[in-house]
């Protein structure tokens, strides 16, 4: 399979504010956004259009993500000095949340689900990533090690290993079950924004301040590969479902897809601003980025 083009199916506007965050549904129909205007918002991908607006926090809303085949929505909401400091379930259906899970001690920055397992991660700008039960909203620990504000946190697709990255330039590997860091995995230069496994479960990709993508083998905990091409700070990483292929985002206005195993760019889009979150699709047919000029932009990408 390879990437021949993309086309821009839809510019949608809605938040009054930047946004922050995007999240795909697993079919890729849905979408939904995290903006510092405090709202979540939910979009039909296909249809180009708004879907719904869920509205209740009073802090700027950091992340989102999807949870339970679709039926949630999660949040994470604060800012640098005071706010929520909340994660947030909510019913997509209808817009209701569903409980409040608290315990950091600053804003939430990533939050993450594993459908499998029922659990939900969370990281903060505490330094600390969370651990909890989605069904109850128990919290099953708290893993620390990280010496500064954790941006992302995402789980490995068998949900037995959690992912971390963070401002203290490292990403790192942890042990759902026994709670414990197996990995510090060290190559940025500066802060750490972004980290993401391959389906596979035996790389990852990050994404950095430095303006680097790195690709990492979580067994030997070595870089393997360096990608460089953005011209400012990568803000979002993702690797494609079939793990062939790495999304980013940056900065530098553009939005891009690389070849894995190559370091290879065989796809560029331009914004109108800053890009500070992507997501793709888990066939690749879909890309989604939001803007700091508050653009939620949608591309269909063309394969043969």
């Amino acid at each position: 399979m390879e990437l021949t083009g993309g086309t821009l199916q839809a510019d949608l506007l809605g938040h009054q504010r930047r946004i922050s965050s995007v999240a795909l549904s697993s079919d890729g129909r849905l979408a939904l956004t995290g903006s510092l205007d405090r709202t979540v918002r939910l979009w039909d991908v296909p249809g180009g259009r708004a879907a719904r607006v869920f509205e209740g926090h009073v802090s700027d809303v950091n992340a989102v993500a999807f949870a339970g085949q679709g039926r949630w929505a999660l949040s994470g909401s604060g800012e640098v000095i005071g706010g929520e400091r909340l994660l947030r379930q909510w019913e997509v259906a209808t817009g209701k949340v569903v409980r409040d899970f608290a315990g950091h001690e600053a804003e939430v920055s990533s939050v993450a689900a594993h459908d499998g397992r029922g659990l939900v991660a969370s990281a903060s700008a505490d330094a600390s990533v969370r651990v909890w039960e989605l069904a109850s909203g128990r919290g099953l620990g708290v893993l620390a090690g990280h010496t500064a504000w954790v941006r992302s946190v995402r789980f490995t697709a068998d949900g037995g290993r959690l992912l971390s990255a963070g401002m203290d330039r490292t990403v790192r590997v942890w042990d759902l079950d026994g709670k414990a860091c197996l990995k510090v995995l060290e190559g940025h230069t500066d802060h750490v924004y972004a980290v993401s496994p391959a389906p596979d479960g035996r790389r990852a990709v990050s994404a950095s301040r430095d303006r680097t993508l790195r690709v990492w083998d979580l067994e030997s905990g070595q870089c393997v590969r360096v990608i460089e091409g953005h011209d400012d700070v990568v803000r979002s990483a993702a690797f494609s479902g079939d793990g062939r292929w790495v999304l980013s985002a940056g900065e530098d206005k553009t939005v891009r897809v690389w070849e894995a195993a190559t370091g290879r760019c065989a796809w560029t889009a331009t914004a109108s601003g800053r890009v500070l979150s992507g997501a793709w699709s888990a066939d690749a047919r879909w890309v989604v980025a939001g803007t700091y000029d508050r653009h939620l932009l949608v591309w269909e990408l063309a394969w043969r």
